[in-house]
């Protein structure tokens, strides 16, 4: 069985997201695309003007934010004829990195980074350059995305000039659709992992969720994998649980933690002297592939979480569905199960009058 197979998960990412979606359904998953923002790039020739401006009177330090800011802002400066002039401006400039991916984007250029935050967070290089002492330095700063006045400010409250540089800004999804999947997904229990690669990606999801969304997540035990440990911090303010944190800051160590994590959520048993493998919404028995609906998926992992106690009617519909669904659903729902198990249909036994039992080897 292929590590990701049976679970899903949900992209909520705008930018690399097909990158994201290929290395998940390379390994299994089954992928729901829901960006919860977009990117929109701003003013070019305003861009420009201020390239201009660095160029006539250039900085004494740079803070670069982010890669794909960074990365941007040289192809405007390459196509409008400023290339080589920026480059050599900025090599005559002390360059600081927020985090890894900003750093490998000046080294593409062939700038040295004189310094780059351990923890990839604006917090540390606003202490790492107020303990340098900024007083009276001309500061460029390319923003990301969102909001960092008060990085700016505490940098002129320090006595730098800040020179700030504005490539590109976030901005909501270009449609509501994505979240109304993404939430009709998540009541039905058919979520099993959400990844996230930037901060606002996290805030868009609580926005266009909304209450109702972090709720259902948090029901269904649903990860949220962050790249980064700012991403993650954003997704823990705006109320998301079972965070998980990855690093280094990369969408290959984002898929190894998540694959990591789910397969310790995988439950492997032994039925009728074969082994029973239930990884999301996929079973394995005896070398038998099966795909398991929601409704019985849930009644299976509730069935192998009691060890092989009985469980009425009444308490696997609450427990699996969180619901009082009637009778007949519970039996027609063991009968598809029996049918799925095949070989090893006789362990899922009835105990009359009382209810349903799994018959787990010790």
């Amino acid at each position: 069985m292929d590590p990701l197979a049976g679970w899903t998960v949900a992209v909520t990412a705008d930018r690399r997201a097909e990158d994201q979606a290929e290395m998940l359904r390379a390994r299994g998953a089954t992928v729901l695309m829901a960006p919860m923002l977009s990117m929109g790039r701003e003013d070019e020739d305003g861009l420009v003007a201020r390239t201009i401006e660095l160029l006539d009177d250039p900085p004494d330090l740079l803070v670069g934010t982010t890669a794909v800011g960074m990365r941007a802002w040289m192809a405007t400066a390459w196509s409008r004829g400023l290339g080589f002039e920026l480059i050599d401006v900025l090599a005559r400039s002390s360059i600081v990195a927020r985090g890894t991916k900003a750093a490998g984007a000046f080294l593409s250029e062939g700038l040295e980074v004189t310094w780059r935050a351990p923890g990839e967070t604006l917090s540390e290089v606003l202490e790492h350059l107020i303990g340098l002492g900024v007083d009276g330095m001309r500061v460029a700063v390319q923003l990301h995305g969102g909001q960092c006045t008060w990085f700016t400010d505490a940098l002129a409250g320090a006595g730098a000039e800040v020179v700030a540089v504005s490539v590109y800004h976030w901005r909501p999804p270009e449609s509501e659709e994505p979240g109304r999947r993404l939430l009709d997904a998540a009541s039905q229990g058919a979520i099993d992992a959400i990844t996230f690669t930037s901060p606002p990606a996290a805030s868009g999801l609580a926005r266009v969720g909304g209450p109702d969304l972090l709720r259902h997540l948090a029901i269904h035990d649903v990860m949220n994998v962050c790249v980064g440990p700012v991403t993650a911090a954003r997704a823990i303010e705006v109320g998301l649980s079972n965070v998980v944190p990855t690093a280094p800051s990369r969408l290959g160590p984002m898929v190894r933690t998540l694959t990591e994590t789910l397969a310790a959520r995988a439950h492997c048993v032994e039925l009728a002297g074969m082994e029973l493998r239930v990884q999301g919404s996929c079973m394995s028995i005896d070398g038998r592939m099966e795909r398991l609906t929601t409704r019985e998926r849930a009644l299976l992992e509730v069935l192998i979480g009691s060890g092989g106690a009985v469980l009425s009617k009444r308490s696997l519909s609450q427990q699996a569905w969180d619901d009082r669904a009637e009778d007949h659903t519970v039996e027609v729902t063991v009968n598809r199960l029996r049918a799925k198990l095949g070989p090893a249909a006789d362990a899922l036994q009835t105990s009359n009058r009382r209810g349903y039992r799994l018959a787990v080897a010790s």
